[in-house]
């Protein structure tokens, strides 16, 4: 029997119902998964159409609707928090785009100057221009400080 079907099997025998949880560090010990890979297996389960449920006392086999409904609740809080994260970094994306487009920042751009006497030196260290129309490095890195305080509420 894989580690799916026995883990299915044991939680059905042994942990049906909300108030027979079991935390997810004894069944890490008992199957010799480590989280990651439990939450895996929980989930491929779920795809199968299994009625593993969870909370914060731990797992549990669906013993009635109102324990598949309170984890699906759970989960769908949880796939919104992901979404609201995943629309925060393309929004931050579009407003160092915008900002980069309308000249407001600098384009972060590598530069490298090649000193007379044969020496080089990184563009932190050279003042000159940087294809922004001209400034000293310091005018260049202070571009970096603007990009990282865009966001207001990111602090200064």
């Amino acid at each position: 029997m894989d580690k799916n079907a026995a883990l299915c099997v044991y939680l059905k025998k042994y942990h049906t119902g909300k108030e027979k949880a079991v935390p997810s560090t004894e069944l890490e010990q008992l199957f010799s998964l480590n989280g990651r890979n439990l939450r895996r297996k929980i989930n491929r389960l779920r795809q199968d159409g299994v009625p593993i449920c969870s909370d914060r006392s731990g797992y549990y086999f669906a013993a009635n609707q109102e324990e598949v409904n309170a984890t699906v609740f759970r989960l769908t809080g949880l796939v919104t928090k992901i979404s609201n994260a995943r629309t925060g970094l393309l929004y931050s994306f579009f407003r160092l785009l915008f900002s980069w487009l309308l000249g407001e920042l600098p384009i972060p751009v590598e530069v490298t100057i090649q000193i007379d006497d044969g020496g080089e030196r990184d563009a932190e260290q050279v003042s000159g221009d940087h294809g922004d129309g001209g400034g000293t490095s310091a005018d260049f890195d202070s571009g970096y400080e603007s990009l990282y305080g865009l966001l207001d509420h990111c602090g200064e």
